[in-house]
């Protein structure tokens, strides 16, 4: 049998294709240097060339083992998992829709369907892309971001006095859009930086990468303030902070330390700029102790209490029959609405879920060893973690009362289509975590 030969019947048990060709290249220099060795023995070329591919032995079990290693895998275990945490979403839209002083039933139901079918086909094709092509559009990702609040501020359209925008035939903050996008970008931008291009000024070398990397970074974070949204600038600016810290974990050590005391040096500068009086701090400590809201408006705080009392293990719970509409916006305070309707069996057994959600992220995280890959997730895991911990909290007047969904859970159409394809890059990135190809610059 010939190389030629052999090498098709090898690549005939591969399943999948894009891995074909590496692998042929691979066997074919191997058995070349085979022949070569045969052929210095004496041997004329073609029995040193049949010698070599007989001492390789079967081609079609060398192909099969190949399958194996190079096929793709779905991770099913992270995929149950997603499929109940959106149930739970299901009961919050049923929770939504039961009540009729927001809006229509049927329209609730209706527009929670087309969504859920955008997000689903939308996530089937993001499973199937090769996660690595996306590092080449990072600046055109950061563009897209950027316009999306840019045009928020420029339309003018409002909610609770923070720029919206209408988006087919929803309202949503630019911020749910544009933040999963400023996160690739960033990604994209930072593994991309060439250490070599420096220029010197005022005697230091600076690289122009790294430089251009932290304008932009800040850049994005100052557009996140322009739409008066402080708690999308705080998890931005610590999911680059951990990106970032990923990095040099593997390339410089010794800049981590500067790394977050830089920012957090600003930040308390920021804080303490803005919390001036005791009057900024008692609405800070209203959010724990909502008695004393210097504003009267500690109503909500205080209606959470009252629920977290009086909710049963399951069912409604007694005598909140008219605080819980205040609650069944499905968003924010999504956790309430499930805790006054459905219990505390339900509402734990959502957190528990949540929690695995998390957990499983990270432990993907941990099992990528392709770079960019690992920095993706890492970075869809920071934003799913930071937003369940301050939901979380913030319903149980555990922390400070932010504008903050929790992912496939609280009631919203591009929230929960944005969510899907953010996992869905996830299931694409695990689905090659045990291809072996080469590493090409993209």
């Amino acid at each position: 049998m010939q190389i030629k030969d052999f090498l098709n019947l090898v690549c005939e048990q591969i399943k999948y294709k894009p891995v074909r060709k590496e692998i042929s290249e691979e066997i074919k220099s191997h058995l070349e240097e085979r022949k070569k060795e045969y052929m210095l023995c004496g041997l004329a070329e073609n029995d040193a060339e049949t010698r070599a591919v007989e001492q390789m032995g079967s081609p079609e079990e060398i192909g099969k083992n190949l399958n194996k290693v190079h096929k793709p895998k779905l991770d099913w275990k992270l995929l149950i998992i997603i499929l109940i945490v959106a149930c739970f979403g299901v009961l919050v839209t049923l929770a939504r829709a039961n009540n009729y002083v927001i809006t229509d039933q049927t329209d609730i139901i209706s527009k929670y369907i087309v969504c859920l079918l955008i997000g689903t086909i939308l996530s089937i094709a993001i499973y199937f892309i090769d996660y690595r092509k996306i590092s080449k559009y990072s600046i055109h990702l950061y563009i897209i971001a950027s316009l999306f609040i840019i045009l928020s501020l420029i339309a003018g359209i409002k909610y609770n006095g923070k720029p919206y925008l209408h988006i087919i035939f929803v309202s949503v903050s630019p911020a749910v859009i544009s933040i999963p996008l400023f996160i690739l970008a960033f990604i994209g931008f930072i593994q991309k930086i060439d250490k070599e291009k420096n220029v010197e000024v005022f005697g230091f070398k600076i690289n122009i990468d790294i430089l251009s990397l932290i304008l932009l970074s800040i850049f994005s974070l100052i557009l996140f303030m322009g739409i008066q949204s402080v708690t999308s600038t705080f998890i931005v600016g610590v999911i680059y902070l951990i990106i970032s810290t990923v990095k040099l974990l593997k390339e410089n050590r010794k800049y981590i330390i500067m790394l977050w005391a830089i920012p957090l040096l600003l930040g308390v500068i920021v804080i303490s700029l803005y919390i001036n009086s005791g009057y900024d701090l008692n609405r800070i400590w209203s959010s724990f102790n909502p008695e004393i809201d210097p504003d009267g408006n500690g109503y909500f705080g205080i209606n959470q209490n009252l629920i977290i009392n009086s909710a049963q293990l399951f069912g409604e719970a007694d005598n909140t029959s008219n605080l819980i509409t205040i609650f069944d916006e499905g968003t924010n305070f999504v956790l309430m609405s499930i805790l006054a309707h459905y219990g505390w069996i339900i509402t734990i057994g959502v957190i528990v879920a949540i929690i695995l959600l998390n957990i499983k992220l990270i432990i993907n995280a941990i099992k990528i060893k392709d770079t960019y890959g690992k920095l993706i997730i890492i970075g869809i895991s920071c934003l799913f973690i930071l937003q369940s911990a301050l939901n979380i909290l913030m319903n149980f007047n555990l922390g400070i009362k932010v504008d903050i969904n929790i992912p496939l859970i609280s009631y919203g159409g591009i929230n929960l289509i944005i969510n899907m394809m953010c996992l869905a890059l996830v299931l694409s990135v695990y689905r090659k975590k045990d291809i072996l190809v080469y590493e090409k610059c993209m």
